[in-house]
């Protein structure tokens, strides 16, 4: 590439040239047929002309081929940067470019490391397989700029490449400097000058590859951040898995003394009763909790198997009301069931669908008030789903808050200063679950305040209503 565009700037400065000595031998015949005799004077003239063409034209010659070789330089490192590569990728590609592009016969480019302040070698082009492994360390010496001579004795790391440039190479230095700050290295040697005398083509070859060496250790800041977070999510389903574990086994003893206990409630008072149904009500939360926590892992690996089914949301309902409405009359609070009265089909994870259900009960149970209500509907939508809604008569969520509210662990922020019971779990497992079946959660104002959750599924095609 340089070297074609020398050739050619080369190729029109003799053309230049040739066009001088025509036209003054031209002028100078057609003088000499007039006037019959050689007159020093016409000579003189037309050398003077002469130089006045020659030397503007060969000056805006060798500008136009310095401009030319300028802008090959910037254009020859531009598709490294056309993909994203790690720092020795990138700089093994500018390299190979660099080398077969005729700017040198073989190179180094070495990089800033921030730990020990020296450079090391990342890439070689024209030395021996793995030599880039034994390299040592380089180091900057110099004002920072582009740096052509001919070594009378050779460095160590010209060494390895022998005979091959002969005893005097020509050897290029640049630098390359990023924010005033240096963060590489290029070697280039060749065995004669050629590109490498035009230190401006090497300035516009050391801001592309800056720029290119920038961007590749941009590209390995972000993959590592997302390996790092890949880890930590990795670590933090490791954890909820073993922690669940370490629960679930004292809950299943207490859960079993609780069962026992009420297999005997005829002999007990009302008191002891009302202790062991509290018992009871909290083992099966703690229980419930687990089970969020082992959803959430496995939610995280995608590791649900959704087996969907025509289901009838009433049933499905009726029993998660079945289930839940002692842990409202602990509460003093009122539960309406408002569902048709003839079956309403949908198709969906029954088992999933009911864990949603129950985890919206618990969490509307948990924010309403002592002697609230709670309103637990289904209807058709009319445009092929089914929609559940869970109203509750609560403080409400604040409009900036509703999505959130599905983010693990997330608690909203209460002005009361009110403590809520819960683990901030529940509302995350379920958006998680009704995403795996095609489904959408979201919440909304009640109409005589508190919060309204609404689900959606695909309801049957074959009996809907």
């Amino acid at each position: 590439m340089f070297a074609r565009v020398r050739r050619r700037g080369t190729i029109l400065w003799f053309a230049t040239l040739i066009l001088v000595f025509v036209l003054a031998g031209t002028h100078l015949a057609v003088s000499y047929a007039l006037v019959g005799e050689f007159d020093p004077r016409f000579a003189l003239a037309d050398a003077g002309m002469a130089a006045l063409f020659f030397v503007p034209a060969a000056w805006y010659i060798g500008s136009l081929t310095d401009e030319r070789q300028r802008h090959a330089g910037q254009e020859l490192l531009l598709r490294v940067l056309q993909e994203p590569r790690n720092i020795r990728d990138t700089a093994t590609e500018a390299l190979t470019l660099l080398v077969s592009a005729g700017v040198g016969q073989a190179g180094v480019i070495a990089v800033a490391d921030e730990e020990d302040e020296v450079l090391r070698v990342v890439a070689a082009a024209g030395y021996p397989e793995g030599w880039v492994l034994r390299a040592s360390p380089l180091h900057l010496v110099g004002s920072g700029q582009p740096v052509v001579r001919r070594e009378e004795d050779p460095p160590p790391w010209v060494a390895p490449l022998g005979n091959t440039f002969g005893k005097r190479p020509w050897v290029a230095r640049i630098p390359l400097v990023r924010s005033d700050n240096v963060i590489g290295l290029v070697i280039l040697v060749a065995r004669r000058e050629g590109v490498l005398q035009d230190t401006s083509v090497l300035a516009a070859i050391a801001d592309q590859l800056s720029a290119a060496l920038e961007h590749a250790a941009l590209y390995e800041a972000a993959y590592r951040r997302e390996l790092d977070l890949e880890g930590q999510d990795q670590r933090r389903r490791e954890f909820i898995a073993a922690i669940s574990h370490e629960i679930r086994t004292p809950l299943t003893s207490i859960q079993a003394f609780a069962e026992l206990l009420l297999l005997d409630r005829g002999s007990m008072d009302a008191g002891a009763e009302s202790l062991v149904t509290s018992l009871t009500l909290g083992v099966g939360r703690l229980n419930s909790l687990v089970a969020d926590l082992i959803d959430l892992g496995r939610a995280g690996r995608q590791a649900h198997e959704v087996h969907t089914t025509e289901l009838d949301v009433v049933e499905l309902l009726r029993s998660a009301d079945a289930v839940l409405r002692p842990a409202f009359l602990l509460r003093e609070q009122s539960l309406v069931l408002e569902v048709p009265e003839h079956p309403l089909h949908a198709v969906a994870d029954q088992r999933l669908l009911e864990q949603v259900v129950m985890s919206l009960l618990s969490n509307a149970n948990r924010h309403a008030p002592p002697g609230g209500s709670v309103v637990l509907r289904a209807r058709p939508t009319g445009d092929g789903h089914v929609r559940l809604e869970v109203e509750d008569s609560g403080p409400g969520i604040p409009p900036e808050e509703r999505e959130r509210i599905f983010e693990p662990y997330y608690r909203v922020p209460r002005t009361d200063g009110a403590g809520v019971p819960g683990s901030g779990l529940g509302l995350a497992v379920a958006r998680q679950l009704i995403d795996q079946q095609d489904g959408r959660i979201w919440v909304e104002s009640a109409e005589h305040g508190g919060a309204c959750f609404m689900v959606e599924v695909r309801a049957s095609r074959e009996r809907v209503g």
